[in-house]
């Protein structure tokens, strides 16, 4: 009995380092995230090849561990069935101050559930669109592939309201407006930007509380530093365009919104379609 328990207790022993090792080699078996991936959260601390721009020079800026990313581009290596994914990031849309104090390099991190967490979608998806005034994509007069430019809104991912007046929107080469939050708009001067200070969802509406006024912007002021900006989310719509000889030149889509009752669109068209 002794000799049996001796041998059973190594047994034992042999089967929970192989159990060991096993589980030790599923913990770091990790797998590549989808390709159409656009947003991300890192699971360590890491650097992505960002640097801000200081009073000493560029710093390199370094990443905590649970912070959210932008996918800028992803490469596929290797040879199959081998194949493993890399990618770029960025700090997304973030507001104008920053966007022109950081700079980016490009720096390939293993695109896996090693690094990084999937995000499905934002919390907020408001966040990075741009949200324009009217109801929706209005043709400019005597052209059948130009709408008219207008005034625009945009939060970003860093908490931050920005406004664009009319104006300021004509600086942008592209009367479709089809430019993201973290391209054109990255190097446009906003009208007026404040700090969010607290951003709530409920259903379809979102509502965005700060302390100081928009300019040329029609606030609600529940009181003393106190101001709100209500989004509602309402249908979807698509359009397409005629130019003179019948055929689709351009087709259109788009959400509509409400902001503080006022109406806003959001959406892309695609011209020259024949």
């Amino acid at each position: 009995m002794k000799t049996v328990h001796k041998l059973g207790l190594a047994l034992a022993v042999v089967l929970m380092a192989l159990g060991g090792v096993t589980t030790a080699q599923a913990a770091t078996k990790s797998k590549d995230l989808p390709l159409y991936t656009t947003y991300v959260r890192t699971k360590r601390a890491m650097t992505i090849g960002a640097k801000e721009k200081t009073k000493t020079g560029y710093q390199t800026i370094h990443i905590k561990k649970n912070k959210l990313l932008a996918v800028s581009s992803i490469d596929t290596r290797g040879k199959a069935p081998n194949f493993k994914e890399y990618a770029t990031f960025t700090l997304g849309d973030v507001h104008y101050a920053q966007t022109q104090k950081v700079k980016y390099s490009q720096k390939y991190i293993r695109f896996n559930t090693t690094n990084f967490k999937y995000i499905k979608t934002l919390r907020a998806p408001i966040r990075t669109q741009v949200l324009r005034q009217g109801k929706g994509f209005v043709m400019s007069p005597g052209w059948t592939n130009q709408p008219t430019y207008s005034g625009a809104l945009v939060v970003t991912l860093d908490n931050y309201i920005q406004t664009y007046s009319k104006a300021r929107m004509t600086q942008i080469d592209d009367h479709w407006m089809n430019a993201t939050a973290d391209d054109a708009f990255a190097k446009l001067k906003p009208t007026d930007t404040v700090k969010i200070s607290k951003l709530t969802k409920s259903g379809s509406t979102y509502k965005i509380d700060y302390k100081t006024p928009l300019k040329g912007f029609a606030d609600w002021k529940l009181g003393k530093h106190h101001y709100r900006l209500t989004i509602k989310t309402l249908g979807q719509q698509n359009q397409n365009y005629t130019p003179v000889d019948d055929t689709y030149d351009t087709a259109a889509s788009w959400t509509n919104f409400t902001l503080n009752a006022k109406p806003y669109f959001a959406g892309s068209a695609e011209w020259g379609l024949d």
